[in-house]
C-alpha cells in the first residue's frame, strides 16, 4: 500500500509537471506567433513606403498593386506567413497593413487571439489553415531632402567669401536682417579639410565624416553672435559623425508624357510651354532669344543635357511648380531659372546617376532645391540662392549667399512614419 501510495503521489506530481511544461510551451508558442505578427506587418509597411517612394501617390497602380475600394492593395507571402497592405492615396498617404502568422495549434480558436481571414484567390493551402493576425494603421508625413542647406558625399568648398544661413519662407521672404542660424553644411567625407570655409560664414553648424576636419581661416562657423564678433569654429557647432544615405534618382516616367512645344501665354511667345503633368524633352539649350514657361504642376524629364545661357530663361509662373529631372549635365547661366512664386518648394531639380556635372549661376536669385548625388555641383550666382543643394561635391564661389529655407523640412518628396496604431 505504501508503494502504491508513493507511486500515486509521484504520478500526480509528474502529471502536474508535464501539465505545467505543456502550458508553458503553449504560452511560448502563442507569444512567438503573436510577436511574429508584428514583424510580418512591418514587412507590409516597408513595401508600402517603398511603393510611395518610387511612385508618389499618383501612380500607385504599379508593381502589382491593385485599386480596391479606395485603397491600393497588395498581398505577399513571407515564408509560411503573409501580409496584406493597402495605401490610401491622400496627402499625406495612410497605410493599413495586416500580418498573418500560422496559429501554433489546430485548436487555435482557444488562443484568445484574432484569427486571420483566408485568401482563397491565392490558390494555396491557406484556405485550410487558421492564422493569427495583427493589423496596424500608419500615418505618414513629408520630410524634406534639403538637410540644412549644403549636403554632400564628398568635399564642400567655399572658394573665397560667401555664406550659409537660414530663414523660414512661411514667415515671409528672406531678409538678411532677420536671418537665422540653422544652416547646416554636412558631408560624409572623412578627409582633412572636408569642409573648407575659408573666409565664408556659416550661420549654423558644419559636420564631416569620422576623421574628417573643418578648415576655417578668417571666416566663422557658429550662431549669430559668434559670426558677428569671432572667427573660427564655435564650440559645439562642428561634428565628425556624418553618415548620410543618398538614394539614387530614378527616371520619373517612361510613358504617358507630353512633348512641350512653342506657344503664346498671356501675349508672350515662348519656345517651350510646359503644362501640368509629365513632360519630356531631349537635350535642350535655351540661349538668347529662347525661353520656357511652366504653367502648372509639372514634371519635366530632360533626357540629355539642360543648358540655359545669355538672355535665355525658364520662367515658373506664380502658382505653378516644376520637378526637373536631368539625365545629363546641367549648366544654368545668364538669366537662368526664374521662380515666379519665389518659393523654394516650387522648384525641385533632380540629377540622375548619369548627371555628373551641375553648374548653376545666373543673375536671378535661385529659389529651389537641387538633388544630384553623383554630380560635382558648383554655384556662383551673384544673386544667391534660397533653398538647398545636395550633390557628390559642392563648390560655392564668387561670394554667393545660400539661404536654407527651414520650411522645406516638411515639404519634401519623401514620406516617413508619423504614427503607428494597432487596430
Amino acid at each position: 500500500m505504501l508503494t502504491l501510495l508513493t507511486l500515486l503521489i509521484v504520478a500526480i506530481g509528474l502529471a502536474g509537471y508535464l501539465t505545467l511544461v505543456s502550458s508553458h510551451n503553449s504560452s511560448v508558442m502563442r507569444a512567438l506567433a503573436w510577436n511574429q505578427g508584428i514583424a510580418v506587418v512591418e514587412s507590409g509597411v516597408e513595401e508600402a513606403l517603398t511603393q510611395i517612394h518610387y511612385n508618389g501617390i499618383t501612380n500607385l497602380v504599379a508593381n502589382g498593386w491593385v485599386s480596391t475600394s479606395g485603397l491600393y492593395t497588395k498581398s505577399r507571402t513571407v515564408g509560411d506567413c503573409y501580409y496584406e497592405v493597402g495605401i490610401e492615396a491622400v496627402e499625406p498617404p495612410v497605410i493599413y497593413a495586416k500580418g498573418f502568422v500560422p496559429a501554433p495549434f489546430s485548436g487555435s480558436i482557444t488562443l484568445g487571439m484574432i484569427l486571420g481571414e483566408t485568401l482563397p484567390f491565392l490558390q494555396d493551402d491557406r484556405s485550410n489553415r487558421q492564422y493569427v493576425s495583427r493589423r496596424v494603421k500608419v500615418t505618414t508625413q513629408r520630410v524634406g531632402v534639403a538637410g540644412g542647406g549644403l549636403v554632400a558625399k564628398n568635399r564642400i568648398l567655399f572658394s573665397g567669401g560667401g555664406s550659409l544661413d537660414s530663414f523660414d519662407s512661411s514667415k515671409g521672404p528672406y531678409d538678411p536682417l532677420k536671418r537665422d542660424a540653422n544652416g547646416i553644411a554636412i558631408t560624409n567625407s572623412k578627409v582633412a579639410d572636408a569642409i573648407h570655409v575659408d573666409t565664408a560664414h556659416i550661420y549654423g553648424s558644419a559636420t564631416v565624416g569620422p576623421g574628417g576636419t573643418v578648415t576655417c581661416n578668417s571666416g566663422a562657423v557658429g550662431d549669430l553672435a559668434w559670426n558677428a564678433t569671432t572667427s573660427g569654429v564655435q564650440p559645439m557647432h562642428a561634428g565628425s559623425d556624418a553618415n548620410l544615405d543618398f538614394p539614387d534618382v530614378q527616371v520619373p516616367f517612361t510613358a504617358g508624357y507630353f512633348t512641350p512645344i512653342a506657344g503664346v501665354v498671356n501675349g508672350t511667345n515662348y519656345t517651350y510651354v510646359v503644362g501640368p503633368g509629365n513632360n519630356q524633352l531631349g537635350t535642350i539649350n535655351i540661349g538668347g532669344g529662347k525661353s520656357m514657361i511652366v504653367t502648372g504642376e509639372a514634371t519635366l524629364y530632360i533626357n540629355g543635357d539642360f543648358v540655359t545661357s545669355g538672355s535665355g530663361f525658364v520662367y515658373i509662373a506664380p502658382g505653378a511648380s516644376l520637378k526637373l529631372y536631368i539625365k545629363g549635365k546641367g549648366v544654368v547661366s545668364g538669366t537662368g531659372v526664374v521662380n515666379g512664386s519665389q518659393s523654394p518648394s516650387k522648384l525641385s531639380v533632380y540629377g540622375l546617376n548619369t548627371s555628373l556635372t551641375q553648374t548653376w549661376s545666373g543673375s536671378s536669385t535661385f529659389y529651389g532645391t537641387v538633388y544630384a548625388p553623383y554630380a560635382a555641383f558648383t554655384f556662383s550666382g551673384s544673386a544667391g540662392a534660397c533653398g538647398s543643394f545636395t550633390a557628390n561635391s559642392i563648390t560655392i564661389s564668387g561670394g554667393a549667399g545660400i539661404h536654407y529655407d527651414t520650411a522645406l523640412s516638411g515639404q519634401g518628396n519623401e514620406y516617413v512614419v508619423a504614427s503607428w496604431t494597432e487596430i
